[in-house]
């Protein structure tokens, strides 16, 4: 079935993104995103954010300690597609040393020429625990 097709390419293209942030693997984020996506939220300490893929790279080139990963619970809550634009919903919970919080993505993505594209990411956070 075409949509169950659709639904899969856009999980493979959310899954290119979400181990790119984890493991700061830009080429995995290049790949996920459009080059001239927007990453735009607000942190839990109420701090605007806007960011463009130029920031990925810069931050991929240090590689995560394994050691000190944070660790974290994702869950992709909802994907809502129709012929060549989805909107997933993306909910991250995550546990530093000092705290817990969540965030929650908000993706748009646009299907070009064949592949599934994050054009958008609008996102927030929140402190669940310190």
């Amino acid at each position: 079935m075409q949509n169950d097709s659709e639904i899969i390419k856009i999980e493979n293209t959310i899954n290119l993104y979400i181990e790119g942030l984890y493991e700061r693997k830009f080429n995995l984020l290049e790949e996920a995103f459009w080059e001239e996506a927007r990453n735009i939220g607000v942190t839990a300490e109420n701090d605007f954010w806007f960011k463009t893929m130029e920031f990925w790279k810069e931050k991929c080139k240090i590689p995560p300690d394994q050691q000190q990963k944070d660790k974290r619970e994702i869950t992709v809550e909802s994907i809502d597609f129709w012929h060549n634009s989805a909107v997933v919903r993306v909910k991250m919970v995550i546990a530093h040393t000092d705290r817990i919080y969540e965030c929650t993505d908000f993706l748009s993505l646009l299907k070009i020429n064949g592949s599934w594209k994050i054009i958008h990411k609008l996102w927030s956070a929140r402190n669940v625990k310190k």
